[in-house]
């Protein structure tokens, strides 16, 4: 309701009644239900399946007429211990893009079980994307709720507690029972299967133990990884997975019998085969992931004579001496071949990234049409997306073009700083930014005027209570929005000595290095900290200091402005409210 005048409240009073325009329904917010469940749950706890989650949430949304269901993600058998699900980033993707601006969860827990990362999500990443999050059983809706509560917090923690004590007790149970001897976890070795009688053991797989034998011989003989996995394929021999997957589940696909060298390797590597049971050969805690690692080989924990072997000790430590020579070899002969290429083809070494998912990327192919890509394969590091290739030689005049662009500019700046008297540009600017400092300080006194003007009318019945609580509503954002420019402009004027200056940084890097037609490695990597190549075709370039750049170019157009910003930081929304 606007405000009304002592005239329009005279007319109203006389009989004149004017129509009050009819306030527009409230948008309905584009929703999505976001549903987990581990492996260890398997939906036996409290009931608890994908099912009955997903049916909660669906009916919360129905009771909620605020809320439209858009879509449903379901990350079916991933633990809450990290956020690396696929379904959750394909939803952080859909509220980046806005497809949705409203997540529901049936509680903390859900969204994961790790502390920390999932407090960053309710308290910054999801308020900065302007999405709102409810958790239903924890009656926690961040439109109502302060996400910084102790009540979220402590749930947080207890479910981060939870998962790390479970992984403790099953990491101390395992540990045990390895101490009184051979532990089998999981599936036996590829020419192995389990004992069917008795104490548990490998017992000799007598459908796989030929083609094990054969492996070991052809290696005796010097015949390399992928010949061997050659060989195999053409044999038609199903790999250990599909051997595997043929005589324990129901799968009836004909098996693709495509071998490879690394397959062969882990297998004339293994000394399980010798008729020694190891273990101990990595440490991993789901409570402590940030130190998984490799255990060296002094430290495994071996049980001898466990079962029956393929190849004696004797044999198994030459074969493996001599195959780690060959692989100690080749590696640094590819390790000099790389370092060669990447000087002489290469300017961009240790630069390139996939904008998509953050892989590392080096050119691939013949010189006269190398290519530059990522398969887009989702792994434990990275998320998946669609494969794309670029030709590198185009790759190189782009980077060129925007190098020579850059190295105009700042000859361009150089020219223009030496030309102005520095001194007195500094003056002008310092004045220009104090004068827009004051200007907020002056646009904070009017609001607290307005505060108290609408208050008297609220008390001399000029404002009704609804009206006097929507203009305090505005003036109180406005007064928070303010605060935030009344800092930046502290900032912003402490600033102009640091930066506009002949001594700036970028200007130094740019100015110094020495740029042709052709691309200089060492000016490359002199300049540029990062490029990333993305699906599009498109490249982005982030240069070393950039910063320096960007604040010493506002600073030039900052003095041919007629009039100083007074919210430079604000959008288009918020300048208009704040004119009003």
């Amino acid at each position: 309701m606007a405000r009304k005048s002592r005239r329009q409240i005279q007319t109203q009073q006389s009989g004149h009644i004017q129509k009050l325009p009819v306030p527009p329904k409230p948008e309905l917010l584009k929703t999505g239900i976001y549903t987990r469940l581990s492996l260890k749950d398997l939906g036996i706890e409290h009931g608890d399946t994908m099912e009955t989650q997903i049916a909660l949430l669906r009916d919360f949304v129905i009771q909620h007429p605020d809320l439209e269901l858009t879509e449903v993600y379901e990350d079916n058998g991933f633990t809450g211990t990290n956020f690396h699900r696929p379904e959750f980033h394909h939803m952080l993707e859909d509220a980046k893009s806005g497809k949705i601006n409203c997540i529901v969860v049936k509680d903390f827990s859900r969204l994961g079980r790790n502390y920390m990362e999932a407090g960053m999500y309710i308290q910054n990443i999801f308020p900065s994307m302007g999405v709102r999050f409810i958790a239903v059983n924890a009656f926690y809706d961040s439109k109502t709720s302060d996400p910084e509560s102790m009540v979220v917090a402590m749930k947080n923690i207890v479910n981060d507690y939870y998962s790390k004590d479970l992984s403790k007790k099953i990491s101390a149970t395992i540990d045990i029972k390895r101490e009184k001897g051979p532990h089998y976890l999981g599936p036996p070795p590829y020419g192995y299967e389990m004992s069917r009688r008795g104490a548990k053991h490998y017992v000799i797989d007598r459908e796989a133990s030929p083609f094990v034998h054969l492996i070991f011989q052809w290696a005796k003989e010097g015949v390399p990884y992928h010949q061997i996995a050659e060989n195999l394929s053409d044999m038609r021999v199903p790999t250990p997975s599909e051997h595997y997957n043929l005589k324990h589940t129901k799968d009836c696909r004909p098996p693709a019998c495509r071998w490879n060298s690394g397959v062969v390797r882990k297998i004339l590597l293994n000394q399980t085969y010798t008729g020694d049971f190891v273990s101990n050969k990595s440490y991993f805690r789901k409570y402590d992931p940030s130190n998984a690692r490799m255990i060296p080989e002094n430290e495994w924990v071996i049980y001898p004579n466990t079962h029956e072997a393929y190849i004696s000790h004797e044999d198994f430590q030459a074969l493996k001496t001599k195959l780690t020579s060959k692989a100690k070899q080749r590696a640094r002969s590819v390790k000099r071949h790389r370092r060669q290429q990447a000087n002489t083809e290469n300017p961009f070494s240790g630069l390139l990234y996939c904008g998509e998912c953050g892989r590392r990327l080096s050119p691939k192919g013949p010189e006269d049409s190398r290519r530059i890509g990522c398969n887009g394969a989702a792994n434990r590091s990275h998320i998946g997306h669609e494969p794309y290739q670029m030709d590198f030689g185009k790759l190189k005049t782009i980077v060129l073009y925007n190098l020579q662009a850059q190295l105009k500019l700042a000859i361009d700046i150089d020219k223009f700083l030496k030309r102005i008297s520095m001194e007195e540009a500094k003056k002008r600017l310092k004045s220009r930014r104090q004068g827009a400092l004051q200007m907020l300080y002056a646009k904070q006194a009017e609001i607290r005027s307005r505060r108290q003007k609408a208050f008297e009318d609220l008390a001399a019945k000029i404002l009704d209570k609804d009206t006097y609580t929507m203009e305090i509503e505005k003036l109180t954002k406005e007064a928070k929005w303010l605060e935030g420019d009344i800092e930046r402009a502290r900032k912003r004027l402490e600033e102009v000595s640091t930066y506009f200056t002949l001594d700036n940084e970028w200007l130094t890097l740019f100015l110094n290095a020495r740029i042709s037609d052709e691309l200089d490695s060492r000016a490359v990597h002199l300049l540029i900290d990062r490029i990333e190549v993305w699906h599009d075709q498109q490249i982005r370039i982030a240069y070393r200091c950039s910063d320096w750049m960007i604040q010493i170019q506002n600073y030039i157009n900052e003095l041919n402005q007629t009039e100083p910003a007074v919210f430079p930081n604000r959008t288009e929304e918020e300048r208009n409210l704040a004119n009003a």
